[in-house]
C-alpha cells in the first residue's frame, strides 16, 4: 500500500509491528542524447510500483525522494543535485518519520549510485538515534546483481549509467520517452591497474563525452523487462527476510 493515498486514522489502524515502510530514493541528472533526466526516479518508481502489487499487505510505500546527491552531473546542463549534507539529513529523517510512526523495519530502495556514500553516513546516523531499529538500504542494480549480469551482453564496460541496463530497463517501462536514434557508446576508464584499488571522485564529463557510460545500443525492452522482473523478485526476498529477521544479525 502507499501511505500518501491513507488518512492518517487508517494507517493509525495498521498493525505496523508486520509491515516493511519502504522509502524509495533516486536523482534527478543528465542520461545521455537518449534518455531523460528523471531516468533513475521513473526506474525506481516502477520498482516499487511493482513490489506493492505483489506485496501489498506487507509494505507501505513513500512516494519517490526526486532530489540526489548529482554533483558529478551538473556540468550537463538541467541536472539538480543536494549537497551531501542536506541529502544526508534528507534521508535519515525521512526515515526517522516512518519511524516514529511506528514503522520498524525500513527499506530504502535506492535508484541512483551516486547517492550510495550518503546513504551510508543516513543508515550510521539513524542508527545513532534509533539503535533498535531495522534499516536496510538496497540499490536495485546490485540488489539483483546476479541475475541482472546473467541478462547483460555489453560486456563489462558496457551496462553503466544510460548504458544497457537503464536503456533497456527504460525502453521497457517508458519507451515514449527514449530517443533511439541517439543511442551511443561513450565513456572511458582509467588505464592503471591500480584504478579498481584506489579511490578518486570524478565528474561525469571528465570521463564521458555525452554523459552516457555504457553502451546503449545493446539496450532492449525484452532484457528491461527480464531485469525488472529479477530486481523484483529479489526485493521481495528482502522484505521477507527483514520480517523473519534473517537480515539481522
Amino acid at each position: 500500500m502507499f501511505l500518501g493515498e491513507l488518512t492518517w486514522p487508517e494507517f493509525k489502524e495498521l498493525d505496523r509491528s508486520k509491515l516493511v515502510g519502504v522509502y524509495p530514493i533516486a536523482a534527478f541528472e543528465q542520461h545521455g542524447p537518449h534518455l531523460p533526466f528523471l531516468t533513475d526516479t521513473i526506474e525506481t518508481t516502477e520498482i516499487v510500483r511493482r513490489l506493492d502489487e505483489r506485496i501489498p499487505d506487507q509494505v507501505v510505500c513513500l512516494p519517490t525522494q526526486w532530489l540526489g546527491y548529482s554533483y558529478h552531473h551538473t556540468r550537463f546542463a538541467g541536472s539538480m543535485t543536494a549537497t551531501s549534507e542536506t541529502h544526508i539529513n534528507l534521508i535519515a529523517e525521512t526515515v526517522g518519520c516512518l519511524l516514529d510512526a511506528g514503522l520498524d523495519k525500513v527499506l530504502i530502495v535506492n535508484g541512483h549510485g551516486g547517492n550510495k556514500p550518503d546513504l551510508t553516513v543516513a543508515l550510521q546516523k539513524i542508527k545513532e538515534k534509533y539503535p533498535h531499529s531495522r534499516v536496510i538500504g538496497a540499490s536495485w542494480w546490485e540488489v539483483a546483481g546476479e541475475q541482472i549480469a546473467a541478462i547483460r551482453e555489453a560486456g563489462p564496460l558496457g551496462w553503466g549509467h544510460a548504458g544497457e541496463m537503464e536503456t533497456s530497463v527504460m525502453l521497457a517501462i517508458r519507451p515514449d520517452l527514449v530517443h533511439t536514434d541517439k543511442l551511443r557508446k561513450d565513456g572511458r576508464a582509467p588505464a592503471s591497474e591500480y584504478s579498481g584499488k584506489t579511490m578518486q571522485y570524478r565528474r561525469m564529463d571528465e570521463v564521458t563525452d555525452c554523459g552516457v557510460f555504457g553502451d546503449a545500443t545493446y539496450g532492449t525492452a525484452d532484457k528491461g523487462e527480464r531485469m525488472m522482473q529479477a530486481v523484483i523478485d529479489c526485493y521481495v526476498e528482502v522484505v521477507s527476510d527483514m520480517q523473519s529477521n534473517r537480515l539481522y544479525a
